[in-house]
This record gives structure tokens, C-alpha cells and sequence, in this order.
């Protein structure tokens, strides 16, 4: 083989190389850590029900960081009902000493809206304080 081939092999192959890893890491990112993440918007949870049920305004906040608050009104097996407005899962489950009329604030990634239920979705979420 001649320089000029040997040359022409390895630029080939450190290219490809190249975009091997490129291609691994666009696929194998790492996740979201909503829980560090800064706060995009603040709403009450009635508040957040009306900016979520308008589709206009909808995209704007779907999977944005979003604050919370209000009263739970009801707690299912994997998640609470804040002001029969806004349903949300939280990252490690729901915490024990959660009852019914606790006011809390929560931070979460806005999933949407969902039109039967008239629920806003919430979900990775952490609980800020009661």
C-alpha cells in the first residue's frame, strides 16, 4: 500500500469513529434531572388549569419546568390531585405524611393537558414544602 492509501484509510476511519461517537451520544444522552433543574414558570393550580386548557397557549408550557401550589384533594396509589386541578406523580413516590388539606408547593415537568379528566398532568415532580 502506498503513503498516499494509508493516509486515506485512516482519515476514513477516524471520521467514521468520529461520527460513531457523535451518533452514541445524541442516543444515549443523559436524562433530564427536573429536580435541579430552575423553575420556568409559577402558577397557582388554578392558574395553571386555565393556561393549559387554552390550546393556543398550551405548547408553551408542556415539558417546561413548572412551580405549583395549592391544597390536595385527593391521593391515588401513584399520585395526589392538587385543587382537583392538576395531577401529579412524583419522583420517589408519595411521601407518607401527604393528607388530604395540606397545602403544598410542588416543581415538576408540565406533561399537558388532558381534555376528558380536565386535569393538568405533572410528572418527575418534587415536593417543595407543605
Amino acid at each position: 500500500m502506498t503513503r498516499k492509501k494509508q493516509y486515506l484509510v485512516v482519515a476514513v476511519i477516524a471520521i467514521v469513529a468520529v461520527l460513531a461517537d457523535t451518533l452514541y451520544n445524541y442516543v444515549y444522552r443523559d436524562h433530564r434531572n427536573i429536580a435541579t433543574e430552575k423553575v420556568d414558570f409559577e402558577f397557582s393550580a388554578h392558574e395553571l388549569q386555565l393556561a393549559l386548557a387554552d390550546e393556543n397557549e398550551a405548547s408553551k408550557y408542556v415539558d417546561k419546568v413548572v412551580m405549583t401550589y395549592g391544597t390536595v384533594t385527593a391521593i391515588e396509589q401513584q399520585s395526589i390531585v392538587i385543587d382537583d386541578r392538576v395531577q401529579v406523580s412524583f419522583i420517589e413516590g408519595i411521601s407518607a405524611d401527604l393528607a388530604i388539606d395540606n397545602k403544598i408547593s410542588i416543581k415538576g415537568r408540565c406533561v399537558g393537558y388532558d381534555d376528558l379528566l380536565e386535569l393538568v398532568k405533572i410528572d418527575q415532580a418534587t415536593l417543595l414544602a407543605k
